[in-house]
């Protein structure tokens, strides 16, 4: 499947299999220009350039903190010859796709990982997996420093210095990535949400989701449904 690898300029790092033929550059600024134009947040998003004329894009972030995209395509999950004929797309099945960003996400997230894990020292990088696996627990600052059996000024400190977000703050950007993942794919509410990823009620939830991402939870909903 074409693919093609964009910097935050949104000039081209990597392409894989990408005819740059007049057709296919055409499809390609289109999609650019679809997502200049959109707030996306990181994940999997679909772009429809025309009628059964597709891209798939992934929205990450670079180890450095700048975003960067996958775009995939351009393909159509419509079997049809002409298609083809009239605009050289090819033919890729809906759980063909589905599998292939899966496949694109699990690889970003292992090479983040690891860059993570190399930047880190081994008690932030214990702090964070701690994170990982008990998010949706009350989580506190003594937890973390118990479990580690450091002083809590000096975790404090360095936790700080390392990932440029304070314990709670890391904690809670963390639940709100989460959380985003239930409202894109699933029907729970808002008070199930906050709860499952760790929230005590719904109100500091909202708030604290419109603090890091400036949208309630609701109009991030919104924005991505169909």
């Amino acid at each position: 499947m074409p693919t093609v690898i964009l910097n935050n300029t949104f000039s081209t790092v990597f392409t894989y299999k990408y005819d740059s033929n007049i057709e296919s550059s055409f499809y390609l600024s289109q999609a650019i220009a679809i997502i200049k134009k959109s707030n996306y947040n990181p994940g999997a998003f679909t772009i429809n350039i025309q009628k059964n004329i597709t891209y798939s894009c992934i929205m990450f972030y670079h180890y450095d903190n700048l975003p960067m995209y996958i775009l995939i395509g351009p393909y159509t999950l419509i079997k049809d010859d002409s298609i083809f004929m009239k605009n050289n797309i090819s033919y890729i099945s809906e759980s063909s796709i589905n599998d292939t960003i899966k496949l694109h996400s699990y690889i970003i997230d292992t090479i983040k990982n690891k860059c993570i894990q190399e930047q880190h020292s081994p008690c932030v990088n214990h702090a964070i997996e701690y994170i990982k696996h008990n998010y949706t627990q009350d989580i506190s600052i003594d937890d973390i420093c118990n479990e580690l059996n450091i002083n809590k000024c000096y975790f404090c400190s360095i936790f700080k210095k390392e990932t440029g977000l304070t314990f709670i703050n890391y904690l809670n950007s963390y639940k709100i990535e989460k959380s985003k993942e239930l409202l894109k794919n699933t029907n729970l509410s808002l008070l199930d949400i906050a709860l499952s990823v760790g929230f005590n009620n719904q109100s500091y939830y909202s708030t604290v989701f419109k603090k890091i991402t400036c949208k309630t939870p609701l109009e991030f909903r919104e924005e991505i449904l169909p």
